[in-house]
């Protein structure tokens, strides 16, 4: 049964659960199927701080401090495919008095993943979770959404196989609240991992010591990243990410969202003081920072822009 593995690396978010680089939110409905091996917890946090700022629009002071946190817990001991929790947790602070944005912005979800069946080369599982992205933390009806999984994947052999997904969520960028399918080859050895589809991942590692991943999923996250191994307890790490996040802003009217989006450069070193813990320090370059209003994040109408910021990054993981 996995083919669990394949719809996690198909989704191209096996590099934020990493030693590496925890660089970005794991969303729980994938976090949730994940396979278990010899632990009953994991967590990986990750921040950043961006120097003294200003939006361009009416050059009132500004600074983002943003802090990350997702995970998930065994409930049940029943293999390597256990009915898990699994949970992400985003608190942004804008540190602004702008007329234009609000003071802080919270993102959180929790969802439930059950692995369903399997019979002969097809494999099945599913997710249901709840969700809240909005300024006002649970004050705000319409902040709170919806997640649902559905997942079929037919293997044909030891390296391909076809992952068939129906995804429900209720805070997506486009067309919220209509289940969408999806679909993605996935092709995959020791040193190459490809996934075409729906969206598209690359996992090589031309040798040894380095990993170079390339992901993007449409109008929502891109990322490339390289890590070098330079000691067994030292990575080097160097990355490009651009992410947008949708939140419900309680002067807004319900049908209308304020959409985020950041790219970011950076480079550190990551840490791996034992087996079960990691730590990370890195500083970067945060652009395009910028905010719209609208339905879905085709049709916005820009609301401000933060000008760009140099910033410094602290992350952990762990497990148990």
């Amino acid at each position: 049964m996995n083919f669990l593995r394949y719809v996690f690396a198909g989704a191209g978010v096996c590099g934020a659960l990493s030693a590496a680089t925890p660089l970005l939110a794991v969303s729980p409905d994938v976090n949730a199927l994940l396979p278990w091996k010899d632990t009953y917890m994991e967590s990986s946090t990750w921040g950043l701080l961006e120097n003294k700022s200003h939006i361009r629009n009416d050059g009132t002071p500004a600074q983002i401090g943003l802090v990350d946190s997702s995970g998930r817990v065994r409930l049940a001991d029943t293999g390597q495919y256990s009915p898990t929790v699994a949970w992400d947790s985003l608190y942004m602070a804008l540190n602004t008095h702008s007329s234009l944005l609000p003071q802080q912005l919270d993102q959180q979800a929790m969802a439930l993943g059950i692995p369903l069946m399997q019979s002969g080369k097809w494999g099945f599982g599913a997710v249901v979770g709840a969700g809240y992205s909005g300024n006002s933390p649970y004050n705000q009806g319409q902040a709170v959404y919806g997640l649902a999984d559905l997942t079929a994947q037919y293997q044909f052999n030891r390296h391909d196989s076809m992952v068939m997904t129906l995804n429900y969520n209720g805070n997506r960028s486009i067309l919220p609240d209509i289940p969408l399918p999806g679909a993605e080859y996935i092709h995959q050895t020791r040193r190459f991992t490809l996934g075409v589809g729906t969206y598209e991942y690359l996992d090589y590692k031309p040798i040894k010591r380095l990993d170079i991943q390339l992901m993007y999923f449409p109008t929502d996250t891109g990322r490339a990243t390289v890590d070098y191994r330079l000691f067994h307890w030292m990575h080097l790490y160097g990355l490009f990410a651009s992410q947008s996040w949708a939140f419900h802003v309680d002067y807004y009217s319900p049908d209308q969202r304020l959409f985020f989006n950041m790219c970011r450069v950076e480079a550190g070193v990551n840490l791996i003081t034992c087996r079960d813990f990691s730590f990370r320090i890195g500083g970067g370059y945060a652009f395009n920072q910028a905010f719209s209003q609208g339905y879905q994040s085709i049709n916005e109408t820009p609301v401000g822009q933060i000008a760009n910021a140099p910033y410094i990054s602290l992350a952990a993981k762990f497990r148990f």
